[in-house]
């Protein structure tokens, strides 16, 4: 029995260090509708986030929880059987609810860091409203196109939708007007709007003077 434990401390341990890193730090272990979407790129840009509110749930299930369970069972049994020197049945029970207490208090701490966070995602795409943005790629009227902008410390990058339904041309200005779901709602800065009233003006003129004199 004692071989058993040892094996369910190292299983344990092990899994829960390899979860965390392949999981991006307690990624799997909450199921919320609140995401950053800060990713890299090569360009070293970070595609900004999602500003819409989710539930965060008790990550009762999640591999880090279930790793710390196996560990803190195998841990438990341990204890019972070399500490208190109980017989295997009873450091059974002792190794059932020491991985059930430890298992409960790290999933209890999983989800109030992840909430942290993700409260600190939602101030951070909040903020970024009424910022101006650079067009990157073209955004369609009924589509979505790229922006740029500068974030706290990087230049950021992600998917934009115009709110007023209408074509924006790559490198025009925008302002940054709602984040949604990791979409960037934009509308056309005011400067751009006056230069394509100038040059929607000055077409008339251009074709006059372009016509041959009768």
């Amino acid at each position: 029995m004692m071989t058993f434990y040892f094996i369910c401390l190292l299983i344990g341990l092990v899994f829960s260090v390899l979860s965390f890193i392949f999981s991006g730090g307690f990624e799997a272990s909450v199921d919320a509708d609140v995401g950053t979407g800060l990713d890299v790129d090569a360009d070293g840009d970070i595609a900004g986030g999602d500003a819409g509110v989710g539930d965060v749930h008790f990550p009762l299930f999640s591999p880090v929880v279930i790793a710390t369970f196996v560990a803190a069972f195998g841990a438990g049994g341990i204890i019972g059987m070399k500490v208190f020197a109980m017989v295997p049945a009873m450091s059974l029970l002792v190794a059932m609810g020491f991985g059930l207490g430890i298992g409960l208090l790290a999933g209890f701490v999983v989800m109030k860091i992840y909430k942290h966070l993700q409260s600190n995602a939602i101030t951070t795409a909040q903020s970024l409203v009424g910022s101006l943005a650079e067009v990157i790629e073209p955004i369609p009227a009924e589509s979505v196109g790229e922006i740029l902008f500068s974030g706290k410390s990087q230049r950021m990058s992600g998917p934009a939708r115009s709110e007023e339904k209408k074509d924006i041309k790559r490198h025009a200005m925008v302002t940054i007007t709602k984040v949604v779901g990791g979409l960037y709602i934009v509308r056309e800065h005011i400067d751009e709007k006056l230069r394509d009233a100038q040059a929607e003006e000055s077409k008339p003129e251009k074709e006059t003077n372009t016509n041959p004199m009768v």
